[in-house]
């Protein structure tokens, strides 16, 4: 009964919700190689994929570990699991959870990079020192205005090009170029996390970008990010690095237009904290949509 409850409090700790700023990219970057490769492996995508949560999971430990080592959660903070805080998980076993969640990530790492290229480990462990120094170390990521940015760049555009890589052998502008949503989606994930403890995040010291620039010019990025997504989609829909399929993420416009609407009439970080889900959701959606897109280009063709 104790080990089933451990496991119950490691696994809200590890942040199911968050998994799409992860799973997209490898989904985007998959699926665009099919235009470039004879035969998709599966075996390479899923390990990938395995690894990419692991990492996102071990990640969404060490956030936890040194958000509360560092003062930063509370027992009425928004978006942890509280495991900690309330005492039903010691923080040395979130760590060491954490440090075990990486380790499977980097195993599985190696053995991919020992039947594709040695390059990948290399991007691999720069990813995952990534997600360690985004709260861990004496200057985190997280608590700068640099955090949104970092994790759009390294969870957005690294993952999609190396899903891409691991089927092709090469990355090309088209990969980056496609990549561009996902960086900017994933950016919004950790902007919508920022606005709803802007207040939270002022007391404990924190200088993230919403707290630079102000909680309203905050939502109009947030906006913002979400109309050059479907600027460029629409973009792609006319070039030859997309097709035509990539005008169905307009479809999830409304799902944006309420998640901004949210964050505009809602003050209280309870009441702001399901529209910070929604992003992650709608992130997941276009990840899918796009894909779908791709795969559509690929068939149909």
């Amino acid at each position: 009964m104790i080990l089933l409850n451990k496991l119950k409090e490691f696994l809200l700790c590890i942040r199911p919700h968050s998994f799409p700023a992860s799973i997209g990219p490898v989904l985007v970057g998959s699926s665009f190689s099919l235009k470039y490769v004879i035969s998709f492996s599966w075996f390479k995508f899923a390990i990938f994929l395995l690894a990419c949560i692991l990492i996102q999971a071990g990640t969404n430990l060490f956030n936890e570990y040194y958000d509360f080592k560092n003062g930063i959660d509370k027992k009425d903070s928004q978006g942890i699991s509280a495991s900690i805080v309330n005492e039903k998980l010691k923080t040395n076993e979130v760590f060491l959870g954490a440090c075990a969640v990486y380790l499977v990530a980097l195993m599985l790492g190696i053995y991919l990079s020992s039947i594709t290229s040695h390059y990948l480990l290399i991007l691999g462990l720069v990813c995952m020192l990534a997600g360690y120094f985004y709260t861990g170390g004496k200057n985190p990521i997280a608590y700068t205005p640099y955090g949104e940015v970092t994790a759009g760049f390294f969870m957005g555009t690294v993952i999609a090009c190396i899903a891409f890589y691991i089927q092709t052998g090469f990355v090309n502008v088209g990969i980056v170029l496609i990549s561009l949503p996902l960086f900017l989606l994933i950016g919004a994930i950790l902007l919508s996390n920022s606005i709803r403890d802007l207040d939270n995040d002022k007391l404990s010291g924190r200088y993230t970008y919403a707290i630079s620039v102000g909680r309203r010019i905050a939502i109009f990025t947030l906006a913002l990010s979400f109309v050059l997504v479907y600027i460029l989609n629409m973009i792609y829909s006319i070039t030859k690095i997309g097709s035509v399929y990539n005008l169905l993420v307009l479809i999830t416009i409304p799902l944006a237009i309420k998640i901004v609407k949210g964050f505009l009439a809602n003050n209280d970080k309870k009441t702001m904290a399901p529209y910070m889900v929604l992003t992650a959701k709608l992130t997941i959606l276009i990840s899918i949509i796009m894909s779908l897109a791709y795969l559509l280009d690929y068939i149909i063709k």
